[in-house]
């Protein structure tokens, strides 16, 4: 997840405030639908956040954030192929 984001918020889209030890941008993972709520610890539901927006989701939880970083994690996750099929990445 954090990979894939590249180093970008997928929430407000800023740079990583800070970098690791091994110099790689820190972003958090977080389960867009709560694992406890049902949702799946599957790529679709995870993404790559910033302290502030993981924080910030895990106390607002604003309907706008939530609906955002779906079509982020689906558009992020999966390819579909020539013949309609998808292939996850």
């Amino acid at each position: 997840t954090r990979r894939r984001a590249t180093g970008i918020c997928q929430l407000c889209e800023h740079r990583a405030p800070f970098c690791t030890k091994k110099d790689e941008p820190y972003l958090e993972n977080h389960h867009i639908i709560d694992l406890t709520k049902g949702g799946e610890d599957s790529i679709d539901n995870c993404v790559a956040l910033c302290p502030n927006c993981h924080q910030k989701m895990h106390v607002l939880n604003l309907r706008d954030d939530r609906k955002k970083l779906l079509q982020e994690a689906q558009k992020s996750c999966c390819q579909l192929t020539i013949d309609g099929g998808v292939v996850y990445v």
